[in-house]
């Protein structure tokens, strides 16, 4: 029950920016617990086949504990520098980027892939606030209603006769 609360009741859009502070951290860092957890199984499970119950809960602690911190170090930073600031723009989102990609580097100590990844951040936040301002929607979620055959064609013939129906179909 207190998962479906947060899930269904704390997002990090539903407050502008600068507002709500603490529901926009745990509205971004529920993705990453979540994508921590899916990564560390497959982890677990998959590639480093643990044995044992520390071994796993360190394996799967190796994901989610960086994916989350990353999730809350974004939100909050921000925040903050739209409360410093007092404008909501790409600033924010690029400043807020490049603190994640410090705990990229802690984590992952690798200048070359960090600096990777702090772009790919970078690109995908100003793309989600380009959308924010403008109302453009990069990948829509929306449900597009298609037709569902409950039943098969009649005719399942590859070649149709040329000469047509008979008499007797």
């Amino acid at each position: 029950m207190l998962i479906t609360y947060f899930w269904n009741n704390w997002r990090y859009s539903n407050a502008p920016e600068g507002k709500q502070p603490f529901e926009k951290v745990v509205g971004l860092s529920k993705y990453g617990f979540i994508t921590g957890l899916g990564v560390g199984a497959f982890d677990s499970i998959i590639l480093s086949q643990t044995t044992g119950f520390w071994n796993t809960v360190n394996c799967m602690s190796y994901w989610v504990v960086p994916l989350t911190a990353m999730c809350a170090t974004f939100a909050s930073v921000a925040y903050t520098s739209t409360k410093i600031r007092g404008k909501d723009d790409y600033f924010n989102y690029v400043l807020a980027s490049l603190a994640t990609g410090g705990i990229i580097y802690r984590w992952q100590k690798n200048g070359p892939l960090t600096h990777s990844w702090t772009v790919a951040i970078i690109a995908c936040a100003t793309i989600k606030k380009f959308s924010d301002l403008t109302g453009f929607e990069p990948l829509p979620l929306h449900p597009q209603i298609r037709e569902q055959h409950t039943s098969f064609p009649l005719d399942m013939t590859l070649i149709k006769d040329p000469r047509g129906p008979r008499v007797w179909e």
